[in-house]
């Protein structure tokens, strides 16, 4: 069965590390930055993963001394925040911040004007999370058992919102209809603030979103969380299970990391990818990511690469059992 897990891809894959790494690499990246590094996010403001990308970057801007400026760019499932930064010179003054998705989900979805594994270069993952099913208050459903009934007996008539299609709350739910047997009709929003009011107002019946962004409401009682795609529970929500206990091997852990143009020079690249590191270590970091429900990780440019050659089948296979794979 498909199963999305975040873990380091191992053995002979992170080998590739020592052939990745040029000789140069520990040559010094000059005065970078000497001026603001501009952070595009393919995705709507107030997101988990815009959080995640500005918590890191006001770090980054005290490290450097130069500020990060995050710019949000969503449309295209992804397309446009790409397009602009593969358009801006490879020197590092512009990166992008996305999920996996944007890289392994969105091209095997719709024509693109690049490919993202070819194109960009990743710099560091920086952390990861599961997400969260949740419904109205009033929604019928109790449990996660109840919903996959009541799904069963409503066939397309759930409404699922999700920030845009191959974003996490997109494929969490695809992965659930696949491995559920049930129907619902993605609903796409420019951004998650947006659906979770349409959510708690009844218009749409279910969002698989981030802890960042179900678990204000949910405590708050305006929503009420059914199951969560980790491979094990949330502190936060003890009593809430997974979707693998209900249908085992049925997981999706959502990453977001930090990338570059391809040829961007790799001290730079280098440089940046151990300040993120030193971050994700940082207690603080931990703390705010904790909070959301977020590991924090802090890999290297190689792992992000390799984390991105061992999903690819997966994700294949997600979306060809879903019929989601674009012909042509």
């Amino acid at each position: 069965m498909t199963q999305f897990t975040r873990r380091q891809a191992g053995g002979a894959m992170l080998g590739l590390g020592g052939l990745l790494a040029p000789r140069g690499a520990a040559a010094q990246a000059g005065d970078f930055p000497s001026r603001p590094v501009r952070v595009i996010v393919p995705y709507g403001a107030g997101g988990a993963t815009d959080t995640m990308c500005r918590i890191f970057c006001q770090r980054l801007g005290a490290l450097t001394g130069q500020s990060f400026p995050v710019e949000n760019r969503p449309g295209g499932n992804a397309a446009i925040g790409g397009e602009a930064v593969l358009r801006a010179p490879k020197d590092g003054y512009t990166l992008y911040f996305a999920a996996g998705g944007a890289f392994l989900a969105t091209p095997r979805m719709q024509a693109m004007t690049y490919d993202p594994v070819r194109d960009f270069t990743g710099i560091s993952i920086v952390g990861t999370n599961g997400m969260m099913l949740a419904v109205a208050r009033d929604f019928p459903a109790r449990n996660l058992a109840e919903f996959v009934a009541y799904a069963r007996a409503n066939p397309g008539r759930l409404n699922c919102a999700t920030s845009s299609f191959g974003t996490s709350s997109h494929l969490a739910p695809v992965m659930l209809t696949v491995h559920a047997g049930i129907e619902m009709t993605m609903v796409p929003y420019p951004g998650v603030p947006q659906a979770i009011t349409d959510l708690m107002g009844g218009r749409v019946q279910l969002h698989f979103g981030s802890a960042a962004d179900i678990l204000p409401q949910a405590q708050a009682g305006n929503l009420r969380v059914l199951a969560v795609s980790s491979e094990q529970r949330v502190k936060q929500l003890p009593d809430v299970p997974t979707v693998a206990e209900l249908f085992p091997g049925a997981t999706y852990i959502a990453w977001n990391a930090f990338f570059a143009a391809t040829g961007t020079p790799r001290p730079v690249i280098d440089l940046l990818s151990r300040h993120i590191q030193a971050i994700a270590k940082e207690a603080e970091t931990a703390r705010r990511l904790d909070e959301l429900a977020i590991e924090p990780d802090g890999g290297t440019p190689e792992q992000v690469q390799a984390m991105l050659a061992k999903e690819s089948p997966e994700y294949e296979r997600l979306l060809r059992a879903s019929n989601l794979l674009r012909q042509g």
